[in-house]
């Protein structure tokens, strides 16, 4: 199985094929002489094979491609086309704003070359690092700080910042959100209690599950620091393509809902703190559901 976190190809050690997609499409159009020069000739091949590859369907937008590139900043815009196209299959990186320092620092080829090697895949997830924590929508600092900033047993001579942070809408020390979210989805069987949540709310498991890694999605479950701690981004090839449009496919519908669950009541400090109260709510009738249903627990 495919991951987002897989090893980067080294580049070097990537056998050179003929140009014979290239070449191709060059017939194809009237402008015979219109290959690359020699110092493009290697990355326009590269570009060629990869439209091959992913766009089959599509053999015009490689003949469209074969120009008489006289700058890294004509290669750039041409790899950007690409990378666009690949961004209505999953998401990609697909601007390439530092052309111009590139160009001036003589590295153009070299730091455009990697992508079309390594796919720039941007992943939805999140990573936890504490000092970002605070450019993130509500909930999801409210739900991270419940879980790592919370004084415990080993340590009560510590500030507890979670309560700091958050008087108004605490909740019990053993309250774990990513224990509950069995609870939150579903169905007390003992009891016959259902617990349905109203939208937007309905998307809380889901962003519990994201900030816990635990999606089972990969653009879900991973962070850009994640990925590149990882190993980085995942090579070109045909089976990770259709491996990432068939996961961002599962993907879009949870991250919508998280999203319209971020946007919610998030314009003022009174529409965030009746947010906070109506998850804090949610979470505590989950929490004592699962006191008199332990089997609704993760």
């Amino acid at each position: 199985m495919p991951t987002l976190s897989a090893t980067p190809a080294l580049l070097h050690a990537l056998p050179y094929t003929s140009p014979s997609a290239l070449l191709r499409a060059c017939t194809e159009r009237s402008e015979v002489t219109s290959l690359p020069p020699l110092s493009f000739l290697l990355l326009a091949d590269r570009l060629a094979d990869l439209y091959e590859m992913v766009f089959p369907d599509h053999p015009e937008w490689l003949v469209e491609e074969v120009v008489d590139w006289e700058s890294g900043g004509d290669v750039a815009a041409a790899i950007e086309r690409f990378l666009g196209r690949v961004h209505t299959l999953f998401p990609v990186h697909d601007d390439i704003w530092d052309v111009d320092y590139m160009e001036d620092s003589g590295e153009t080829l070299e730091s455009l070359e990697w992508r079309l090697y390594e796919i720039p895949v941007i992943p939805m997830g999140y990573d936890e690092w504490y000092d970002g924590w605070d450019d993130l929508k509500e909930l999801a600092p409210y739900l991270l700080h419940m879980r790592y900033s919370r004084r415990d047993e080993d340590s009560p001579y510590l500030r507890d910042e979670f309560e700091d942070l958050y008087p108004d809408h605490l909740t019990p020390r053993y309250l774990e959100p990513h224990r509950l979210v069995k609870t939150l989805r579903g169905t007390c069987v003992e009891r016959s209690r259902s617990m349905v949540l109203p939208e937007p709310l309905d998307a809380l498991p889901d962003l519990i599950e994201m900030l816990n890694h635990c999606t089972g999605n990969s653009f879900l479950d991973i962070g850009e620091l994640g990925m590149g701690e990882g190993g980085g981004y995942p090579p070109w090839n045909r089976e990770d393509v259709v491996w990432l449009a068939e996961e961002w496919q599962k993907a879009r519908p949870i991250l919508d809902r998280v999203h319209r669950l971020l946007d919610w009541q998030n314009s003022t400090p009174e529409e965030i703190d009746f947010k906070l109260t109506a998850v804090r709510d949610a979470l505590l009738d989950a929490y004592q559901q699962t006191l008199t249903c332990p089997a609704q627990t993760n």
